[in-house]
């Protein structure tokens, strides 16, 4: 078409009516987006816009609960989770997220209390059944792990998560053949499950079975390419089978994200002499013998920085401060990271009215574990007594968040919260300082003089 044919089909041809631009999406649908890509604080913004817009959504809560537990910030998790629940008794994810939250804090006894509160309410729904079953897995106690899935098993017996966990239990109890057949129907259920051939690849590795194995661990490995121990198990795999270049391919890339991992050099050496590069398996040995000796080392320093630690806590309850002060001397000299030193440390100073040595102690603390929540009590009363009501609120109620069921961090924060005049927020914990400790008298008091202020 020519330039002049083309100027006179448009000019013939009516310009279509101007569409008005789409409206931006809602501030939930940019934290969607924002969350899938990555973009954790900017999703975070938005859904804080959302839950502005909709207080009474509990799933935008649990959302957004989500999303802090994603960022690591697991005290904002849980405040929004129990927003949720506060809106919602029976918001089986959120129950799920904040038992989570406390499982990934380690505080594995209220991730149970969460999780039992909600399988009673429910008995019929799998998923907290499956939760509580993954925690007595992960502390080792394996027939206890059993009950729960079987129930959730029975509540529903296509659930691929409660297979996968009871083969797990059966694995480590030593019953292979019947953690294969429970492997068997959860891979046929799902077949890009990673855990369930994971799991079967192990068991087939332990048995020398090399040609069943290694699909499950090539399948892996292609499903979680950053999953280093479905890697680490594949390598393992390969070097057994003969095939040591292609194992020393991935032990490499393992090594490379994380040189100090002992158990990936050592099978590295093992897979150079396998492969005929004796020189850089000689090399890589002695770079395992070094990381051993490190570990070796550091592990002795912990035992021994614990130990001096417990002393000085004995030491601290009889009323013997100098005494303690040394110990701590020495166990920060033998764990420079020990948290639970840093933590005596800081309750020995704030005892003895040195407030600002107390603060750089658990700040210090904290740094090494964000959620000690005895060192964030000790920080909240730290700054209560520097007369920064506003700060020590923040760390007393980080601290009940952590650990619902210190009843004398409620009793300090409701003394902080009447400091601010938020009678109505001190009532609240007060009470909940009473009902978990109904014979300290103190609480009790404290209580009643707040309800009698105007």
């Amino acid at each position: 078409m020519t330039l002049v044919a083309l100027a006179q089909v448009c000019i013939a041809t009516p310009a279509s009516p101007r569409a008005d631009p789409p409206p931006p999406p809602a501030p939930a649908a940019q934290a969607r987006s924002l969350l899938a890509e990555g973009r954790t604080a900017e999703a975070i913004a938005r859904y804080r816009e959302a839950v502005a817009a909709a207080p009474g959504d509990a799933a935008l809560w649990t959302e957004l609960g989500e999303a802090h537990r994603t960022a690591r910030e697991m005290p904002d998790a849980i405040a929004a989770f129990r927003k949720a629940l506060e809106l919602a008794p029976d918001h089986e994810l959120a129950r799920l997220g904040l038992a989570e939250c406390y499982r990934e804090m380690a505080n594995f006894d209220e991730a149970k209390r969460v999780l039992q509160a909600a399988a009673q309410a429910h008995p019929d729904h799998p998923a907290p059944l499956v939760a509580l079953g993954r925690i007595l897995i992960q502390l080792q106690k394996y027939d206890e792990a059993e009950v729960p899935l079987q129930a959730a098993l029975r509540a529903d017996p296509q659930s691929v998560a409660a297979r996968v966990f009871m083969a797990s239990v059966h694995k480590a109890r030593g019953e292979d053949d019947r953690a294969l057949v429970e492997l068997d129907r959860a891979i046929a259920q799902e077949p890009e499950n990673a855990l369930a051939r994971h799991l079967r690849a192990s068991i087939y590795a332990e048995r020398n079975d090399v040609s069943h194995a290694l699909p499950d661990a090539e399948r892996v490995v292609a499903l979680e390419p950053g999953n280093t121990r479905g890697r680490f198990l594949l390598a393992s795999i390969l070097v057994r089978a003969g095939r040591c270049a292609e194992g020393a391919l991935h032990l490499e890339k393992i090594v490379a994200a994380e040189p100090n991992n002992t158990e990936s050099v050592s099978m590295l050496a093992r897979a150079y002499l396998c492969a005929g590069r004796a020189d850089e398996a000689a090399r890589v040995r002695q770079r395992f013998a070094e990381l051993a000796r490190k570990d070796q080392a550091a592990r002795e320093s912990r035992v021994q920085s614990d130990h001096l630690v417990r002393e000085a806590a004995e030491h601290a309850r009889g009323g013997r401060p100098n005494e303690a002060l040394a110990l701590l001397e020495r166990a920060l000299k033998q764990d420079p990271q020990s948290d639970a030193a840093y933590t005596l440390l800081a309750k020995i100073h704030f005892s003895a009215g040195h407030y600002d040595v107390a603060r750089e102690a658990v700040d210090l603390a904290l740094k090494h574990n964000p959620y000690r929540s005895d060192a964030l009590y000790v920080r909240g009363r730290i700054l209560a007594k520097q007369d920064d009501l506003p700060g020590a609120r923040d760390a007393l109620i980080q601290t009940t968040l952590i650990n619902p069921l210190d009843a004398e961090a409620l009793y300090v924060l409701g003394q902080v919260y009447l400091g601010l005049d938020q009678r109505k927020s001190a009532i609240e914990a007060l009470e909940k300082a009473v009902a978990l400790d109904p014979g300290d008298e103190s609480y009790a008091q404290a209580l009643a003089l707040a309800k009698r202020l105007p």
